[in-house]
């Protein structure tokens, strides 16, 4: 599937899919969150467990994540201000 570029994007459409990221990024973030107390809280009940470096190397999918919401927050906002946009 291709992907398409932020400035062919529709309004509407642009604003779809900074939604679905930013709902997609937190939870993302919450479940790794949860998974590394999980298996800290493991790693303390018996001997130390290898899953632990799991969430912490899927934690790099972060912040890909929020410079790309960045991106979409700016061209709507540029999108917003130009007078001729009919939204």
């Amino acid at each position: 599937m291709k992907q398409k570029k932020l400035s062919s994007m529709s309004y509407e459409e642009l604003k779809k899919k900074h939604t679905a990221i930013k709902t997609l990024t937190w939870m993302l973030a919450i479940v790794l969150l949860g998974s590394l107390v999980f298996f800290i809280f493991i790693s303390m009940q018996s001997k130390f467990t290898p899953l632990v470096i799991i969430p912490i190397a899927l934690s790099t999918i972060l912040p890909i994540n929020f410079i790309n919401l960045k991106k979409f927050k700016t061209e709507m906002e540029l999108r917003k201000s130009k007078p001729d946009n009919k939204i």
